[in-house]
């Protein structure tokens, strides 16, 4: 289980099931797209799920400068006037690329693919994983606002019975 910090202090739960269904959808991404690598990870830097082949690549430093870059061209969009930061990034190599997407304003994906790979294939295939991974966050935040409601609920329910319980004259 996989515990993320939100921005709004709040906490997301990545349990097992949860790791397994973002790792089919980026195991989905490479196999369509014959990507090297696809990287799901918190705009901390920290990875949540990394799928394909890392060969020599530390993947936790990869991580930590893309979501460097995140907050870097944040800085250039306010700059540009624009609310946020910008969605998607790509860098051009000598024999790989990089593709970055912005899943929501926590998380995002990472693709590494050869140059021989069509940059149009990985935006495409990218931006669907991305709506399928955003979709089961929703639907996690939900689940967790709906879990915190009725544990809210039982909390006060109990409290009151034990304050009765103990305010009662004997």
């Amino acid at each position: 289980m996989e515990v993320q910090q939100r921005k709004n202090g709040k906490r997301l739960v990545f349990s097992e099931a949860s790791y397994h269904h973002v790792s089919q959808i980026l195991e989905e991404l490479l196999r369509r797209s014959q990507a090297q690598l696809a990287i799901f990870a918190d705009m901390n830097g920290y990875t949540v799920v990394s799928r394909g082949d890392a060969g020599q690549i530390d993947v936790s430093a990869l991580t930590a400068l893309a979501a460097g870059d995140f907050a870097a061209t944040a800085e250039l969009a306010a700059i540009l006037g624009h609310d946020g930061r910008f969605k998607f990034i790509y860098h051009e190599g000598n024999s790989r690329n990089l593709y970055l997407c912005a899943v929501s304003d926590d998380y995002f994906l990472m693709v590494i693919y050869e140059t021989r790979v069509a940059l149009g294939i990985i935006r495409v295939l990218s931006h669907y994983a991305v709506e399928k991974i955003s979709a089961h966050i929703q639907e996690l935040r939900q689940e967790g606002e709906e879990t915190q409601k009725f544990l809210d609920f039982e909390f006060r329910d109990l409290l009151s019975k034990q304050l009765e319980r103990s305010l009662r004259p004997r």
